[in-house]
């Protein structure tokens, strides 16, 4: 649909044009043409041009409102919506999480080291695309192994969940298979999963910590991943080389950063070891966090601009 064409069925219906951004199609674009293509810079010139015919926009961060006002030149009414999680991501009681995780396949035989607390659950999603880098991850977790078994023992055993389809899954599975018969993975343990939405709904609320492998292709987007995560009171690790981070995760208080393999295996070795006690201080912010809803969230803007929820100053 090109700008005319919008601006024809605004008239004709007596409508105003709003748009919801939740990223840039340019910049996702890019990530497999490369920013010079033409094809993106057609992209980015037609988002540019049609954006300007809206009455109003929501972004999902402030940073992307700041993009469209400074380099869209966008004069029409700019409302940061921040994404927050729906009603069933939410955390679990003890009782309700080794429920869970005796009758979830993945973790059923392990559920005594579970409830001993000798082994931490830590999870993932992805759609296993170029845009996530998993082999930081399964390098992070190798060493982190290798340290469990020499310098670090009192290091716990990790089982890594990761739920998601994609087309290099199966690659991931592959070495992983490799670390496992070199004995790289001692005092780790990977399982790759599909599950319904109520399932991974509880998962998230059970496990100890969750991992976001994230890299933000706009650099003001923010995965939905991470908004569940929080919704179900679940601590979050991430790659927060972007400039949305903080809008989201305060480090130390509901989540910690990384920037590296190393970056990663010193948050894992400082969380999980010891006594847990900041873990437990990221689990307290990260509940804390999650208690703001969607319902609140889109009554407090959508609502308003829309004259259902009284109006936006």
């Amino acid at each position: 649909m090109d700008d005319r064409t919008t601006q024809v069925i605004c008239f004709i219906r007596n409508t105003h044009l709003i748009i919801d951004w939740h990223n840039f199609g340019y910049s996702i674009l890019s990530m497999k043409l490369g920013k010079n293509h033409p094809l993106v810079r057609f992209s980015r010139a037609y988002e540019r041009n049609i954006s300007k015919f809206a009455t109003a926009h929501f972004t999902v961060t402030d940073a992307m409102a700041q993009i469209l006002r400074r380099d869209m030149a966008i004069t029409g009414q700019i409302l940061p919506m921040h994404d927050r999680p729906f009603s069933q991501f939410k955390p679990l009681t003890e009782e309700q999480r080794l429920k869970f995780f005796s009758q979830l396949p993945e973790t059923a035989p392990l559920i005594n080291e579970i409830a001993l607390g000798k082994l931490k659950v830590l999870v993932s999603s992805t759609s296993w695309t170029p845009d996530e880098d998993f082999s930081l991850l399964l390098d992070a977790v190798s060493r982190y192994s290798s340290m469990a078994t020499s310098s670090h023992p009192h290091l716990p055993e990790i089982l890594v969940i990761i739920t998601g389809k994609g087309p290099h899954r199966a690659d991931f599975e592959h070495k992983v298979q490799t670390l496992r018969a070199e004995g790289k993975l001692e005092m780790a343990r990977f399982e790759t999963a599909w599950l319904t939405t109520e399932d991974y709904a509880c998962l998230l609320g059970a496990a100890d910590l969750g991992i976001s492998l994230h890299i933000s292709s706009s650099g003001v987007d923010l995965p939905m991943k991470i908004v569940d995560m929080l919704g179900a009171g679940l601590p979050v690790v991430g790659w927060d080389n972007f400039q949305t981070w903080p809008e989201l995760i305060t480090n130390g208080v509901n989540g910690q950063g990384f920037r590296s393999t190393s970056g990663l295996l010193g948050v894992l070795v400082d969380l999980l070891g010891n006594d847990h006690q900041k873990l437990q201080t990221l689990k307290v912010g990260a509940v804390e966090e999650g208690k703001r809803s969607w319902d609140d969230e889109w009554d407090s803007v959508a609502g308003k601009l829309l004259g259902v929820c009284g109006n936006i100053a």
